[in-house]
């Protein structure tokens, strides 16, 4: 009994996303009804965003617990399919809620791309040079990481838009069989 009590503690964040869920199926329709004061506004999206940040970071932990569990290579993998998940389940809910726009999950993929190579890298190299002052990093693992996603987000988010094989910069049944093999 003792260890379910540690480990519900340790859980925090799974149980405040029950009863989140809980709450929002209950009463999100009477919530959203009336909008019209922006206090109300704000601590609902406050409340789900914080819901959505709190729930991702225990995904992350759990990943990286397997991951230490598991080693090189699969500790990586594990911890990069969770990431992948978390995006694909976001991406997936806005497209899913209002109107159908095709490219959208195309555009937020490429905001994160963008994010990822800008922001994320950009704010590790910054941080590390701030702390450690002179750093040594593995050229070869940058050069294969740049060498695999540099390609990749070219051809499944910049190619589509500018070849004609399909209307709106969607990706044709051909393209898509082509970037599945490759």
């Amino acid at each position: 009994m003792n260890h379910l009590l540690l480990s519900l503690r340790n859980e925090k964040g799974l149980l405040f996303g029950v009863l989140t869920t809980g709450l929002w199926l209950l009463f999100g329709s009477v919530w959203l009804s009336d909008l019209a004061q922006p206090v109300w506004a704000g601590f609902y999206f406050s409340w789900l965003f914080l819901s959505i940040l709190w729930l991702s970071f225990g995904v992350v932990r759990h990943a990286d617990a397997l991951a230490i569990r598991l080693g090189e290579p699969y500790g990586t993998i594990v911890l990069t399919l969770a990431v992948i998940g978390i995006e694909v389940a976001m991406i997936a809910a806005v497209s899913l809620t209002g109107k159908v726009h095709p490219g959208l999950a195309r555009d937020t993929m490429f905001s994160v791309v963008m994010i990822v190579l800008t922001g994320m890298l950009g704010g590790t190299l910054l941080a590390g040079g701030l702390r450690h002052h002179r750093q040594e990093y593995n050229l070869s693992g940058a050069n294969a990481y740049l060498g695999v996603l540099v390609p990749l987000a070219v051809l499944t988010l910049i190619v589509p838009r500018f070849t004609q094989s399909a209307p709106g910069g969607n990706v044709s049944s051909l393209q898509a069989a082509f970037l599945l093999v490759t």
